[in-house]
């Protein structure tokens, strides 16, 4: 039988967590300048002069700009450090068009993190992982709830590789799975969530596939696996078989159940998700009002603070909260006037619509909750 914990870890997924419990006290917390993030993500910027090890042709942030700036480490540590102490208790570390392990300092930001005691979040493709990271995760005390999150998408080199637009036959799935068995062997001593998420489409359908990347992956330590289908993404145009239709999702769907009921257990969930149809949000580009600024902003690896993950490159500087190489974070978070809220309100969602960013299955969810729940009218 499923525990409790692994319960609510397939809530999680399936974009079913409750970030904001009591609305009316969420905005009376903001009118006050009392409110604490839910959390924060923290895109840790590229050690190279390329933002991403990979140009994934399904990715949401494929378009995003990149003007060479980049959060240097001592003020990211010290904006890491402000964000920690001022009671911000969970650290997301991913990235738009990014990946957080490809950082120089990231290892500084974990184990500061951890030392306050946070909980931390990593949503990586795990290409590369240094040595100080694993110590760091193995020797340490961590806080219930953290977690790491490997995008994978494929159960063979060959699929990886497809999937991801590589035109080399670099084994880059084989090096993944390496990494995922290191991380599941710490997590057996020092226990954290360790997921891996498979995006479906044309280039990765293949049955075989699915049921490697299972086997795989729960041998590894994963005790949640998810399948699901890729978003639409900002600015790109995609070949067709990319961004799966609602019949092509069905069929992946059918095969993907079959697998589920043959190989899930109690230790390793399996989750087939399709958020867009469950939620009635394909292809749509954002919910607005959108109140993602106050419970999940986000460090850009630019030094620039943002709304949300999906907003966080330079092209979306006209929506963003404002610059952290010049200002402290918590500034920024409270740069508002309480008794002329609403008008603030109408800026933002004016300069949110201008900027094209596109919401994120869970910001679709949270702002349609908030705005269903009439608190804010």
């Amino acid at each position: 039988m499923k525990t409790i914990k692994q319960k609510e870890l397939e809530n999680k997924y399936q974009f079913k967590t409750d970030y904001v419990k009591d609305i009316k006290n969420f905005k009376d917390k903001i009118l006050k300048k009392t409110l604490i993030p839910h959390q924060v993500e923290f895109q840790a910027p590229p050690r190279g002069k390329k933002i991403c090890w990979l140009e994934c042709p399904y990715c949401y942030g494929l378009s995003a700009e990149d003007n060479g700036e980049r959060l240097e480490k001592d003020r990211g540590i010290e904006i890491l450090r402000q964000i920690l102490d001022g009671g911000v208790n969970k650290i997301i570390f991913a990235g738009y068009a990014t990946d957080p392990l490809n950082c120089s300092y990231i290892s500084d930001l974990l184990e500061l993190t951890i030392k306050k005691k946070a909980i931390f979040g990593f949503n990586t493709k795990a290409l590369r992982i240094e040595d100080k990271f694993f110590n760091i995760l193995e020797t340490n005390n961590l806080t219930e709830g953290s977690y790491i999150s490997l995008s994978v998408d494929a159960g063979s080199n060959e699929t990886y590789n497809k999937i991801h637009g590589v035109k080399t036959n670099t084994k880059i799935y084989d090096k993944v799975l390496i990494n995922a068995q290191r991380l599941g062997k710490i997590k057996e001593k020092n226990f954290f969530d360790l997921s891996a998420a498979y995006l479906v489409n044309i280039h990765s359908s293949s049955e075989q596939d699915y049921e490697n990347f299972i086997l795989n992956f729960m041998e590894a330590g994963c005790n949640l696996l998810r399948f699901t289908f890729p978003q639409q993404p900002k600015g790109i145009e995609t070949e067709k078989g990319v961004i799966p239709s609602e019949i092509e999702k069905d069929k992946y769907k059918n095969t993907l159940e079959n697998l589920k009921k043959k190989h899930e257990n109690d230790n390793c969930s399996i989750l087939i998700v399709d958020a867009d149809t469950d939620h009635d949000i394909y292809n749509k580009p954002r919910t607005v009002p959108c109140y993602a600024r106050y419970i999940f902003p986000t460090v850009g690896f630019d030094g620039w603070l943002y709304n949300c993950s999906q907003s966080s490159a330079p092209n979306f500087r006209n929506s963003a909260l404002g610059d952290l190489t010049k200002e402290n974070f918590w500034e920024l978070f409270y740069q508002y006037e309480s008794n002329k809220f609403q008008e603030f309100e109408k800026i933002c969602n004016k300069k949110i619509n201008s900027s094209g960013c596109r919401c994120d299955r869970k910001e679709h969810v949270i702002n349609q909750n908030i705005i269903d729940s009439k608190i804010f009218k």
